[in-house]
This record gives structure tokens, C-alpha cells and sequence, in this order.
């Protein structure tokens, strides 16, 4: 029965444009996206305080020249600010976000809007460190968080103390140092704090390394053989019921190899087991050379491997399993045992009926086990299964 497929829509250009727009602005993956908007949204509160200065300068609360100043040095700034991040010239950085150094310009522009403001309203400045120490908290490192703070202190103790010695009529000496002791007492706590949370940042990022990498361990070991690096039989069972679901729904047939060592008791009893667990990293090592990268490799247990060969008639399988089976022939198993080679026997099954997925394996099985009946080292091929 055929069934009915809606007709497309057509894309709305208007929502098109706004895409294309975001992406040509903030860029188009998610950190280039997350950097740009922190460039811009520090640009915009620059637009403002200088746009507050332009106000304050009218009603003579500044003096008339800093406006002007603030707008033609922080506004090229933030240009190259944003280009570097928007065109990705920082991605190899610590501080892809450039906080650092807009921290630095922040507290460089806080400090002559301090020299610049009226004597008895400049306190108001002092209120931005804060701010500056906000932005900072949440992308530096504890040592640049208590850095950015110190600059703050440094800069804003000596603009007050050279200011007030040289023109003391404008800076009064008391008012300064009454705003100095003002500032000793709360940047510090901005300082502690700040630190504080950078250091717990800093710790949360650790543990979620280390837990994406206990995470992939785990991983690794439930789905992976120990000893020869191979996936193990229940990520094969998996793999195998995935394939004939694929096989149900599309057509897709695919082939199942069983393979036995040949005589691997004989090694181990004659040889160690040191050996023998060479013999068997060997034999993975060859497939992985032959093999191609579709087809699925697994310790099905003991000295037993499956292949899950996708899309592989029985004729290309056997071609593979004689590649197989020459490599082998000139890999050198054990600087012990050099004249030691790995040698195999196996069955090939293909499933390209509706069947069970046990039905396949069992005809796989009795293939091998007539390759083994009739002299080992030699592949069998199950006859074709009955619909």
C-alpha cells in the first residue's frame, strides 16, 4: 500500500534571512555562537556607560572631554575584540573569550572615568569593579581571578593617591582616602569570592573529565575482549539482532563467520599460556588488518571468533578469510616460538532469509565444525537456508 507523503513546505525566507543574519553575526557553531554573544553583551554595556558619561558630562558631573575619550578608544576595542573571536583567530587559546584582556581594558577605562568624574561623585566608578569581577569569576582561572582583582586595587589606589597629590583641590585628599579605605573593604571580598568560585569551577570541570573518562572505561570494558582488544560477544549479540532487524526492513543479507584456532590447546599446553594469549592478540591484530572497517570483529570465547560481515556474499567472504589466512601465515606470533604460526578453521553462513538469528549461528556452527572434521585449516560454506 502506497502511502501518501505531504508536499515540502516551502522555507520562509523571512526566517531564512534571520538565520543567515545570527550566523554572519554570532557565527555558526555553538562556542563561536556562546563567545561572540559575551563580546557583544560586554560592547552593549560599554555603549551605555559611555552614553551615561555623555549625560553625566552635560549636567557637569564629568568633565566634558571623557566621553568622547571612553567612545573612541572602547568601541574600536570591542571591534577587534569580536573579530578575533567572530573569525575564529583565538580558538587555540586558553581564553578563547578574550575576558582576560577585556578585564584589563575594563579596569584601565574604570580608571580614568575615576579621574574624570566630579570629586564628590566618583565613588559611583567603584561600583563597576564589581561588575568586572562578575564577568571574570565564570571563565578565569582562581590565580587570574585574584590577578584582575589586585590590578583593580593597584590601579584605582595609585589614581587616587597621584591624583589627590597633584591637583588636591579636585581629588581631596580625605574624600580619596575615605574611598580608598572603602575600596581595601569590599574588593578584597569580591576577590575571595571570586576565587572561590573559579576554584569550584575549576574542580566541577576536573570531575566531569574524569567521569567522561571512567564513563568511556566502563564502556570499553563491557563491550570490549580484555586480552585482545576485539569487542566481546554481548556487544556482538547486539550487533548481530541489529543486522537482521536491518535485514527484515531493507533486504540487507549480510554473512556470519564462526573461526576456531586451530590445535590452540596444543599451544598453550606445549608453549605456555603466555603464548597462547600471543597467538590470540595475533590472530586479532591480522583481522584488523584484512578485515574492512564495516565489518564487525568479536572474541566469541576462549580461542573462538565471530566476523558480521555486512552486505557479503559467501564468495567475497571466503576471499577474506584466504587473505586472512596468508597474513597470518607471515606474522611472527612469538620472539620465543618464531617458527609458531596461527592457523583457522571456520564456517560461513549467510543470512539472506527470513530466519532466526540462532538458525544462521547454528548453521555457521555446523560449518565449522565439518571444517574441523575434515582436517582443520579450511573454511566450509553452510548451504543456502530454505525460505
Amino acid at each position: 500500500m502506497t502511502q501518501f507523503v505531504p508536499p515540502a513546505q516551502p522555507n520562509d525566507p523571512i526566517v531564512d534571512a534571520v538565520g543567515k543574519l545570527v550566523d554572519s553575526v554570532f557565527g555558526h557553531d555553538r562556542a563561536t555562537r556562546a563567545r561572540t554573544a559575551a563580546i557583544l553583551l560586554c560592547a552593549i554595556m560599554y555603549a551605555i556607560c559611555c552614553t551615561a558619561a555623555y549625560y553625566a558630562a552635560q549636567i557637569n558631573l564629568m568633565r566634558p572631554f571623557a566621553p568622547k575619550f571612553l567612545w573612541a578608544t572602547s568601541m574600536p576595542a570591542y571591534v577587534v575584540f569580536y573579530s578575533l573571536v567572530r573569525f575564529g583567530k583565538t580558538k587555540h587559546l586558553k581564553d578563547p573569550t578574550l575576558m582576560l584582556p577585556q578585564n584589563i581594558f575594563a579596569l584601565l577605562a574604570i580608571a580614568f572615568a575615576y579621574t574624570a568624574v566630579g570629586p564628590h561623585d566618583r565613588g559611583v566608578v567603584l561600583v563597576l569593579i564589581a561588575l568586572v569581577m562578575v564577568f571574570g569569576m565564570y571563565t578565569h582561572t582562581p590565580k587570574q581571578s585574584v590577578q584582575i582583582g589586585l590590578l583593580a586595587m593597584v590601579l584605582l589606589g595609585m589614581s587616587m593617591g597621584v591624583l589627590s597629590h597633584i591637583d588636591p583641590d579636585y581629588y581631596p585628599p580625605d574624600l580619596e582616602l575615605l574611598r580608598f579605605e572603602l575600596m581595601l573593604g569590599t574588593v578584597p571580598t569580591l576577590i575571595f569570592s571570586a576565587y572561590q568560585i573559579s576554584s569550584w569551577r575549576n574542580r566541577l570541570s576536573a570531575q566531569r573529565k574524569d567521569l567522561k573518562i571512567a564513563l568511556e572505561q566502563v564502556q570499553q570494558m563491557a563491550t570490549h575482549d580484555v586480552l585482545t582488544g576485539l569487542y566481546n560477544r554481548r556487544f556482538m549479540q547486539d550487533r548481530l539482532e541489529d543486522a537482521v532487524k536491518r535485514f527484515e526492513r531493507y533486504g540487507e543479507r549480510f554473512t556470519v563467520v564462526l573461526i576456531d584456532l586451530d590445535h590452540f590447546k596444543r599451544v598453550n599446553d606445549q608453549y605456555g599460556h603466555k603464548v597462547g594469549d600471543q597467538a590470540l592478540m595475533a590472530f586479532a591484530n591480522a583481522c584488523g588488518i584484512v578485515l574492512r572497517e564495516t565489518d564487525i570483529i568479536a572474541r566469541w570465547g576462549g580461542e573462538e571468533f565471530i566476523f558480521l560481515l555486512p552486505n557479503t556474499a559467501a564468495e567475497k567472504a571466503l576471499i577474506a578469510l584466504e587473505r586472512l589466512r596468508q597474513t597470518l601465515a607471515t606474522c611472527t606470533v612469538s620472539e620465543n616460538v618464531p617458527q609458531l604460526r596461527v592457523k583457522f578453521s571456520s564456517g560461513v553462513a549467510v543470512h539472506d532469509c527470513v530466519t532466526s538469528l540462532t538458525h544462521t549461528l547454528e548453521r555457521a556452527d555446523k560449518a565449522l565444525y565439518e571444517a574441523k572434521s575434515s582436517g582443520r585449516d579450511r573454511d566450509v560454506t553452510a548451504p543456502p537456508d530454505k525460505p
